[in-house]
Order: structure tokens, then C-alpha cells, then sequence
């Protein structure tokens, strides 16, 4: 913020002189100095243009402490008294110079030179009104400029906070039913129940580096699922067949982290696992025009979400998707020919 109001200022003053210093020389050239060199209009034009720049400086002071941009009614009525304001400073400083030093400028005194300065007024505050419409205009995109920055700022913080709060959600659910696996095989089979807890490990390593990570690619993910799905085949065996379909192309793409793997986890806990004979898992990703479907069908029997008990994890799903890809993302749980349907679409 520091070095972004040392920029402004820094434009600022080299807008301001260079600004004032183009108006001086186009008066020098309208009163004919370079034709002439007459030394009275060169200090003439020079007086003129530091008066504007002092006086334009205090109208920024002025406007910097209370030009507001939120009503417009009041900024219009701030910017038209100011200027009128600074015209007649400008006037002033001028007349200040040049009327008691007349004699030694002009080689002459003369009683209408408070006239003259008269008639010059209407144009000095013409040119300190357009000062001040390019200060207010290029002061309020700056200030839009810094909210849009603040807003996004904000929606980020937002977002992450979010995503924090729902990642915190998923592994110590994870955890929850893995440890409950492994605590049922550890007095039927203690060698089963080691190796569980070392594919449990990996799986939490795993997900540890992620926990952070607004996107993933499949890839990744896929390695955390096959990890979960030999996790739970220590406790299924042969009654849990999982097939994956994926095409190459997809492998690469994007998701939000533990998407699949909250997907498998709640096919195997509230479809699989509720099957005497176990089942069949297919997970399938393909892509067609713009959109990358990925979804998770097993051979249960589709249970409307409010008796499923599946809300926490599925309405995770939706948020996440919704915090990453917006509302052009989809999820849906639906029956199928082979039993259920979990489906993401996700916009290429």
C-alpha cells in the first residue's frame, strides 16, 4: 500500500509540473516571447504558472481531506467551491507579484492592470474546474481500483477460510472409519491389522500435503483413492471389486482435493458396505465438448439423501465445487442401471 502511494504521488507531481509547465509554454508562445523575447512576458507567463501550481497543490490538500466520492451531489458542489476557491488564490498570488512590481516588469504603472486581471479570471477558473474534473475522475478509479483489490482480497480470504473449514471436515471423518476398520481386525487378525495401519499411513501422508491445496490433478487424486480402496479391501476382501475407467487426457485436469475419494468412500460405507454379498465399484472419467464428467457408480440401491445419511460428505462435495469452479460445476447422486450414481461435472 506504501509503494502504491508513493507511485500516485510520484505520477502526481510529474503530472502536476509537467502539466503547468505545457500551459506556461503555450501562453509564452500566445504572447509572442518567442518572436519577440520581450523579458516582461516570460516573467509574466512564469508568475502565472507557479501561482496555478501552488494554488491547484492546496485544492489537493483540500480534496484529499474531504472530496468525497460516495455522494456525488456533495462532490460536485466540494469540486465547483473549490475551484472557485483556487481561482482566486491563483488571482491573488499573481496580482501579489506582479502589481507591486509592475514599474520594474513592464517599465511601466499602469491603474488597469487590476482589470486586466479581471478579465483574465473566467479563464484561470475554466483551467482550474478541468484541474480539478481530471484530479476527481483519476482520484475515484484509483479508489475503485483499491476496493476491487480489497474485495478480491477479501473473497480469497474467504474462500480459503472456507475451503480450511471444509477440509477440516474430511479427514478426521477419514480417519474416523479407518480406525474403526482397524480396531475390528485387531483381535480377528493382527497381521491384517498392521498392514492396514501402514496403508493408512500412506493415505495421511498423502493427504497431509495436499490439506492446503485448492486443486489437484487426477492423477494425484486417483493415488490417494487406489490407497483408500486397498485400505478397505483388508476389511471387504473378495466382496469389493472396484474397476477403474479413466481416460488418459483426464489424468491431468483438476479437482478440488479428496473430492473422489469422499465419492468412493461413500459408495463402499452407504452402498458396499451395506450389501451382505459386497458389490462392484466403477470409477469412470471422461470428457466430452467443454465439460469433464467423473463419477462413482456401485451396485447398492439409491436411498434419497435425507435417509442416506451421506449429507456432510456430499455437501462438502457441492461446496468445494461451488468455491473452485461456481455455479457451472455439478454434482448429483442419482439410481442407475447398476445401482447408484455419484456424478461431478466439471467445466474444462
Amino acid at each position: 500500500m506504501d509503494n502504491q502511494k508513493k507511485q500516485f504521488n510520484t505520477l502526481f507531481w510529474l503530472l502536476q509540473l509537467g502539466g503547468w509547465s505545457l500551459f506556461t509554454l503555450a501562453n509564452l508562445f500566445g504572447r509572442k516571447y518567442f518572436v519577440y523575447f520581450h523579458i516582461s512576458e516570460l516573467i509574466n507567463s512564469l508568475v502565472l504558472g507557479v501561482s496555478l501550481v501552488i494554488s491547484t497543490c492546496l485544492l489537493r490538500v483540500f480534496y484529499q481531506r474531504y472530496l468525497k466520492s460516495d455522494k456525488i451531489f456533495h462532490a460536485l458542489v466540494q469540486i465547483l467551491l473549490g475551484s472557485i476557491v483556487a481561482g482566486l488564490v491563483t488571482m491573488a498570488l499573481y496580482a501579489a507579484v506582479i502589481i507591486p512590481n509592475q514599474k520594474a516588469i513592464f517599465n511601466v504603472e499602469s491603474d488597469l492592470v487590476w482589470q486586466q486581471i479581471l478579465l483574465g479570471l473566467p479563464m484561470i477558473m475554466f483551467l482550474v474546474v478541468a484541474w480539478s474534473a481530471l484530479y476527481a475522475t483519476v482520484k475515484k478509479q484509483r479508489l475503485l481500483k483499491q476496493a476491487r483489490r480489497r474485495q478480491a482480497f477479501l473473497d480469497r480470504s474467504l474462500k480459503d477460510a472456507q475451503l480450511d473449514v471444509f477440509l477440516s471436515q474430511i479427514n478426521p471423518h477419514f480417519i474416523f472409519n479407518a480406525i474403526n476398520n482397524i480396531r475390528a481386525l485387531i483381535l480377528e487378525d493382527s497381521d491384517k491389522a498392521r498392514d492396514m495401519l501402514a496403508n493408512l499411513s500412506e493415505v495421511m501422508r498423502h493427504t497431509m500435503k495436499i490439506d492446503k491445496t485448492a486443486v489437484v490433478t487426477l492423477s494425484n487424486e486417483l493415488e490417494v483413492v487406489k490407497q483408500y480402496v486397498a485400505l478397505n479391501k483388508l476389511q471387504f476382501e473378495d466382496k469389493l471389486q472396484v474397476d477403474f475407467n479413466i481416460e488418459q487426457e483426464t489424468l491431468c485436469l483438476s479437482l478440488p482435493p479428496m473430492i473422489l475419494q469422499l465419492m468412493v468412500e461413500n459408495a463402499i460405507k452407504h452402498g458396499i458396505g451395506k450389501l451382505k454379498q459386497g458389490g462392484k465399484i466403477q470409477i469412470n472419467s471422461h470428457h466430452k465438448s467443454d465439460m469433464w464428467y467423473i463419477s462413482v457408480e456401485n451396485s447398492g440401491s439409491y436411498e434419497p439423501p435425507n435417509e442416506s445419511g451421506t449429507g456432510i460428505g456430499m455437501n462438502n462435495i457441492k461446496q468445494r465445487l461451488l468455491l473452485v469452479f461456481g455455479q457451472q460445476s455439478q454434482f448429483s447422486v442419482k439410481a442407475s442401471e447398476f445401482g447408484v450414481l455419484a456424478q461431478v461435472k466439471i467445466p474444462l
